[in-house]
């Protein structure tokens, strides 16, 4: 097997902040605007040439005029107001780190603007005060970058309802300290980077977009409108193969005035790589991916970086990964992807939250609890139309002193009607299927099986109410079971067969990770799947005006 940092094949598809971003904001440029700056054009010669002459009474006296810079004043703070940056060594050194801002997908110019560049343009001529200044906006530009490159630029618990990943906070002012007595300013920053082969992949793609979308010839955008089918004739046909061809999908030229088996074959090959139903059909969602040019696409990429940021730098040594949008579930030991299944996730409407937890019990012939939104969109309505539906479900009603109710004689359409508890008994009917892996959470979350493996065949798997169906779920239970005493494989069968319902728990925790990305490097090329929440606008969006 190999090892995580290069085994990346099952993508191909086979916070709390310890620093305030109001104490650190500056004037914010379109993120990634430069995708190669020159620091030779950016920054003065006289950034680095001479020795800073200020004094902590200074470097006070221009703190107390300002309003809100805590972080910056606690930074002063530990240090007794000395200044930080007298040293051209350290300048340069920090600048030098500054100017590769653009290559990690943020703005070199979110942290070296306007007013930071006037007092480095005349350092060999300022005076105490103006020199203070100039100290103070070095570490605010430091702290500033080392707090997006650790923690975003943004912040998701603004951006997602549903946004449970927790991250170990940074004290950044006592890093920046240490980095100053330890002259080690690359390195301290390196640390803050995601260490993510996925992260360092993706900043390759980024440059090699900017590139692609300053060379990418012009074309013209295909327009939506009906379903094209096999057989058929429509003269977006042409401009459809036109296209494919410029995404080197194509390479023979295409004549046929219809969608022939020979493009069919192409468009199914193109719609398995983008992540969309794999029908041959060419539909809007087709044309729209078909539609997006190589700007779009790094715009994607930064997108995705700005996630990995947000992400934990340490997933465990035993994990799950969900990659919701590819809709693939893996297993990760000690660095060793050691087994992938296809999953389905929640649809656009009833999202699969992104969050970390840790799974404490598997349950063979698992019950159904109807969760509340299930309930009252779903259940209730049905059961209102048919007072058999319950019971033709296996389902059964309970008061909440638990007390066992008669679905026909209660009034489904009374506000209590859904504090009731509905629960379906375990059976061929039960979505979960066979077993269900738990990994208690505040969104009611779960893996499970069910009963309709056939929706695993389809690629564009966004079907379920927010938990995550397994495909060889009571293999993956296995799995996850395999060091507990008495519980193979062939007794998880037996007791399946018995249709009793057992909670077995796990001894081993193991961390499951639900996370979002539509963009990775695989195979020599960055593969870009369809963003079925359409979250990578808004994300960039806010990138480029935050």
């Amino acid at each position: 097997m190999k090892k995580w940092f290069t085994n990346i094949l099952f993508f191909t598809g086979s916070f709390c902040l310890l620093v305030s971003c109001n104490d650190l904001q500056q004037t914010q440029q379109p993120a990634g605007e430069d995708p190669a700056v020159n620091i030779s054009e950016n920054i003065p010669e006289e950034a680095s040439e001479k020795e800073l002459e200020t004094s902590p009474e200074e470097i006070r006296g221009q703190l107390s005029k300002k309003k809100g810079d805590s972080t910056i004043a606690k930074f002063y703070e530990i240090r007794s107001y000395a200044p930080a940056w007298t040293s051209p060594k350290k300048r340069s050194a920090f600048l030098e780190e500054l100017q590769k801002a653009d290559s990690e997908g943020l703005s070199f110019k979110d942290y070296y603007h306007e007013e930071l560049r006037h007092l480095l343009e005349n350092a060999a001529e300022l005076g105490q005060e103006e020199a203070a200044e100039l100290d103070i906006q070095l570490t605010r530009a430091f702290l500033s970058y080392a707090h997006d490159l650790y923690y975003g630029k943004l912040d998701p618990k603004k951006l997602y309802k549903n946004w449970g990943v927790s991250r170990k906070n940074k004290d950044l002012p006592a890093i920046l300290q240490q980095v100053l007595e330890n002259d080690n300013i690359a390195e301290a920053l390196e640390d803050l980077k995601p260490s993510h082969q996925i992260y360092r992949d993706l900043k390759v793609s980024l440059q090699e977009y900017a590139e692609l979308r300053e060379s990418e010839s012009s074309f013209d955008k295909i327009r939506e409108g009906e379903l094209i089918r096999p057989g058929e004739k429509d003269p977006r046909l042409s401009a459809i193969a036109n296209r494919l061809t410029q995404l080197g999908h194509l390479s023979e030229e295409f004549t046929d005035s219809v969608y022939s088996a020979k493009l069919q074959e192409v468009v199914r090959s193109y719609q398995k790589e983008k992540g969309l139903q794999m029908d041959g059909l060419i539909g809007n969602s087709t044309i729209a991916e078909l539609n997006m040019t190589a700007g779009e696409r790094y715009k994607q990429i930064l997108a995705n970086l700005e996630r990995w940021r947000w992400y934990p730098r340490d997933l465990g040594e035993h994990y799950i990964l969900i990659n919701i949008p590819q809709f693939k579930l893996s297993v990760v030991k000690e660095g060793d992807t050691v087994r992938t299944h296809n999953v389905i996730a929640g649809t656009r409407a009833r999202q699969t939250p992104i969050f970390s937890d840790t799974i404490r019990y598997v349950v063979i012939n698992p019950t159904w609890t109807i969760p509340p939104t299930i309930k009252a969109q779903d259940i209730i309505p049905k059961v209102s139309r048919d007072p058999s539906y319950l019971t033709n479900k296996n389902m059964k009603v309970y008061s909440k002193d638990g007390t066992l109710l008669d679905p026909e004689k209660i009034d489904w359409s009374s506000p209590q009607a859904r504090s009731y508890t509905i629960i379906q008994r375990a059976g061929p009917t039960n979505p979960l299927g066979q077993v269900k892996i738990i990994y208690p959470n505040q969104y009611l979350i779960y893996l499970h099986d069910t009963p309709s493996q056939n929706l695993f065949s389809q690629n564009q798997r966004a079907e379920s109410s927010g938990c995550v169906r397994v495909e060889n779920a009571v293999d993956l239970s296995g799995y996850v079971l395999r060091d507990q005493e008495d519980w193979n494989e062939e007794r998880i069968r037996e007791t399946i067969a018995s249709g009793r319902t057992i909670q077995v728990k796990i001894n081993q925790p193991i961390q499951v990770h639900h996370f979002y990305w539509t963009a990775w490097p695989a195979g020599g090329k960055t593969v870009f799947t369809e963003d079925v929440y359409r979250l990578d606008k808004d994300i960039y969006s806010r990138l480029s005006t935050d």
